[in-house]
């Protein structure tokens, strides 16, 4: 064989997770997996791989190495990490014992990389007796597979008699129930990104860059001990008053009277934060207050809609009634008509998870899910975006308690209202 399969004996090296938050993962995941008939889990996506093992102390941005991992359903069965050989040190850090090394060929990880972890795997499932079986991975929208395509296609060529299936349904309610100490990884990351952001609105000036915006942030992010910073958006008006999560551009200058709005946030050991302010070079408009304050209540009104047993289609509807009594129906009617009904969505290890805040989602919201709020409006109730001068809308983090909520990112830590500079 070129693949060399052991069970290593320093287990919860600096792990991610303590051992009895790795074991209850494991078994709600196999009672998902029993819930719907699924016989194994192979999982590649980092995030995924990160929540079951532990492993997050791996080169993931070195797209050939394919650290993945097989989950069976049956308690019977050992899970298992699949890594290039020498990755096994790093291994340490997870509590699966289990552990098979697959080898890269001549050329190192430039070479033709994926035949020894093809046949590692195939090699495993039919050892724990299941090449009939029905596997799921990564197949959906809301997953990004860890391999390349060449590598999956040869994977299902040697096991044809498997049956492949969308691992969503088992992950997503396991997932997005956090464990305490996802709350406060969860809650330490919202309170970094509000003191970056509130450095960074104190740093406007006539002139400067959104660039020089981000970039106060970060560093701000960073010194208050955040781990890593995936996604920061700032767009400055006018020119990009309409832009969506973009990325923020040096030569975007600063002016009078410009409407800047910041999105995104950093991460704490592995949790994101997502939530939006806006901040104005100069006052704004009577307008621009006026059109922010309905944004505001939209907002106001979803959060006031969030407690246990509630559906996240009640928290959406909750949004769009408070922009319908503010004068606006046809802005409600024209964003549904063209499907636009989505506002905010669960977050933790990845920035968007599910279930999702949207219209008529039937799913119950539930006792420590961590969601974001963000409904959003037009100016003057204009649609679609391209026809409308300007964009409203806050967006905060939210922990759904046993009686309510707890909002994350409150105004103690930095103001909902426009920050004027």
């Amino acid at each position: 064989m070129n693949f060399i399969i052991s069970e290593q004996e320093n287990l919860g090296l600096f792990s991610d997770t303590s051992r009895k938050e790795h074991l209850n993962r494991i078994t709600r995941l196999r009672a998902e997996m029993d819930r719907c008939d699924v016989d194994g889990m192979f999982l590649t996506q980092e995030t995924n791989v990160r929540y079951t093992t532990g492993m997050m102390d791996v080169a993931w941005p070195i797209q050939s190495y394919f650290y993945t991992t097989f989950i069976p359903r049956s308690a019977e069965k050992p899970v298992a990490i699949f890594v290039p050989n020498g990755g096994h040190i790093q291994t340490q850090a997870t509590w699966v014992k289990t552990i098979i090394r697959w080898n890269f060929p001549v050329g190192f990880y430039m070479g033709k990389v994926g035949d020894s972890l093809i046949k590692s795997l195939s090699f495993w499932i039919n050892k724990l007796g299941l090449k009939n079986a029905k596997i799921a991975t990564e197949m959906s929208a809301h997953f990004r597979i860890g391999l390349s395509v060449e590598i999956l296609d040869k994977m299902r060529d040697a096991l044809p008699d498997i049956t492949w299936t969308d691992c969503g349904t088992i992950m997503w309610p396991v997932r997005s129930i956090k464990s305490d100490e996802e709350i406060k990884r969860l809650k330490e990351s919202t309170r970094i990104t509000c003191s970056g952001i509130k450095a960074g609105f104190e740093s406007i000036k006539e002139g400067s860059s959104e660039r020089d915006l981000a970039n106060t942030i970060a560093s701000t992010m960073h010194s208050e001990g955040g781990s890593d910073i995936k996604f920061i958006s700032v767009y400055a008006g006018p020119e990009r008053a309409l832009w969506a999560d973009a990325t923020p551009r040096r030569e975007m200058k600063i002016k009078k009277g410009s409407l800047i709005q910041f999105d995104g946030g950093c991460t704490y050991d592995g949790y994101h934060t997502d939530i939006k302010r806006f901040a104005c070079l100069g006052e704004p408009t009577k307008e621009q207050y006026k059109f922010y304050e309905i944004a505001k209540k939209s907002e106001q009104a979803a959060i006031n809609a969030v407690v246990p047993g509630a559906t996240y289609g009640d928290v959406y509807e909750a949004s769009q009634n408070a922009i319908r009594e503010a004068g606006y129906p046809e802005f409600v009617t024209n964003s549904q008509a063209m499907n636009w009904t989505s506002i905010g969505h669960n977050i933790g290890l990845d920035l968007h998870e599910l279930p999702g805040i949207s219209k008529d989602n039937k799913e119950i919201l539930k006792t420590n899910q961590v969601i974001c709020i963000e409904p959003f409006f037009y100016q003057n109730g204009g649609f679609p975006i391209w026809t409308v001068s300007n964009k409203y809308g806050l967006e905060d983090q939210i922990l759904i308690t046993e009686t309510g909520y707890e909002i994350l990112s409150p105004d103690e830590f930095i103001t909902r209202d426009i920050w004027i500079i």
